[in-house]
């Protein structure tokens, strides 16, 4: 390992800090899990969940922008998070927490193609639109 000192803008060292706060790590290590390149195997899981995105129809691309990661995940996850803040989890309970973290990004760039996709055939649904 190697020690360098960086110059961060306060709105990310004030977000580094809370997040180090919330989950009882030292800062060094939230920052540093921010820059670090994606996995190969993690790159090779969005290229594949995005594949075929672009030659879906309106309609499978409408319901891919509504999608929501399932009730029982999100409570799962939430629970998880909220003993966090209380203590250490084992080491089960940080890979379940990481497992639905990573399903939730995923599910997000997924999501985000396809409102780009919406957008650029001019099909947005109107419930994407109010907010």
């Amino acid at each position: 390992m190697h020690t360098i000192q960086l110059e961060l803008p306060e709105e990310i060292y004030t977000r580094a800090k809370r997040v180090s706060k919330q989950t009882r790590q030292p800062i060094e290590k939230i920052v540093a899990a921010w820059i670090r390149p994606p996995l190969e195997n993690e790159s090779e899981q969005i290229h594949e969940m995005l594949k075929g995105v672009d030659s879906l129809p309106v309609e499978d691309l409408v319901q891919i922008a509504l999608s929501f990661v399932p009730k029982k995940d999100s409570d799962q996850l939430g629970k998880l998070l909220s003993l966090q803040k209380q203590r250490t989890l084992s080491e089960a309970e940080h890979r379940e927490a990481m497992r639905l973290i990573k399903q939730e990004d995923l599910l997000t760039l997924r999501k985000a193609k396809a409102i780009y996709l919406l957008k650029k055939h001019n099909a947005l649904p109107t419930e994407l639109t109010s907010a």
